[in-house]
């Protein structure tokens, strides 16, 4: 095509970028929090689709709004952990805590 301009892309190693910028500890630890917090948000939605939930009946269960099920699967807000604990008790779970 007319004007088109050929640009060379660089590959990126992404592993060795994240390595590098893991070497910033404050950076690391966030990192860390945020997946710990991203990987239970995963468990919650695996279970509740393996339950056959509906995102409005567990909304009525666990008495939030729809609209608030909806954020936290799509990844898009982390509930206050009163919120969390309304979704875990809505899906019949308990919450449990054990050391690593």
């Amino acid at each position: 095509m007319k004007g088109d301009v050929d640009m060379p892309f660089k590959k990126i190693d992404v592993k060795e970028l994240l390595e590098k910028e893991f070497e910033d500890v404050a950076l690391k630890s966030n990192y860390d929090q945020i997946k710990k917090e991203y990987e239970l948000i995963e468990q919650i939605v695996k279970i509740r689709k393996q339950k056959k939930i509906s995102q409005v009946d567990l909304a009525k269960k666990a008495r939030v709004s729809q609209q608030a099920i909806s954020r936290l699967e799509r990844e898009k807000h982390i509930p206050k952990i009163d919120t969390l604990m309304k979704i875990v008790d809505g899906l019949g779970l308990k919450l449990t805590l054990t050391e690593r």
